[in-house]
């Protein structure tokens, strides 16, 4: 299995950082994917994502996390730096929000309904007393 390469713009170096820890200790216990995945009930595919600097295929971060902890968890692995590499790779994958665009001023259309109501009613009402 190949980690992404890690060019301009793709995984952060954190992310490949702690799917290298995760795969590496996977093989030095000598287990393969499907053994991780029934030891921690998370499916192959996610497994698989972790592994290859994917954590935001696991769905929200709170996942890949929740994922990555109980992998390192059933390998006896140190899990509070690939927690905190998962996060910090999220937060640096966070969009910039876009400068506030200036408010433009909206013409008040009146709504239809109201409007041809309105005329009705008043149509109504001028028929009557006149």
């Amino acid at each position: 299995m190949m980690l992404p390469e890690n060019g301009a713009g793709t995984w952060p170096e954190c992310w490949i950082v702690a799917a290298v820890a995760l795969r590496d200790r996977r093989e030095a216990l000598g287990w393969s994917l499907e053994q991780l995945a029934d030891r921690t009930c998370i499916g192959r595919n996610h497994l698989i994502a972790l592994e290859s600097a994917r954590f935001d295929c696991c769905g929200a971060p709170i996942y890949a996390i929740g994922f990555a902890r109980a992998a390192a968890r059933a390998m006896a692995l140190e899990e509070a730096p690939i927690l905190v590499a998962i996060r910090d790779g999220h937060a640096a994958r966070r969009p910039v929000p876009a400068p506030p665009v200036a408010a433009t001023r909206r013409r008040r259309i009146p709504n239809l309904g109201i409007a041809s109501t309105a005329a009705r009613l008043g149509a109504l009402l001028s028929d009557g007393r006149g």
